[in-house]
């Protein structure tokens, strides 16, 4: 049996010419992407944080037995609001 030797061919081909001593002056032009439409609502950390509350009360609606087992009368707050403990700020 001839033992036959082969090539890898990593990376694209412009690539390969250029470290087998081709020159290129610029790769070619990759396909343009697809634009992707970006949410027509998006919101920032600090308009989140603006939409809470403390003083909101539960909504009418939400007050059936169904909820009752899920609800707390005191909302938590945003964790962004909650300061560090000691321990935690030890960790930073």
């Amino acid at each position: 049996m001839a033992a036959e030797t082969q090539t890898l061919n990593f990376g694209p081909e412009w690539l390969r010419a250029l470290s087998s001593g081709g020159s290129i002056t610029s790769p070619p032009l990759s396909p343009a992407l697809p634009k992707y439409k970006l949410a027509d609502y998006r919101y920032g950390r600090e308009e989140m944080l603006a939409l809470f509350l403390k003083d909101n009360k539960i909504p009418s609606d939400l007050l059936d037995k169904e909820f009752l087992p899920i609800l707390q009368e005191e909302p938590l707050p945003p964790l962004a609001l909650v300061p560090f403990t000691e321990e935690e700020q030890r960790q930073r």
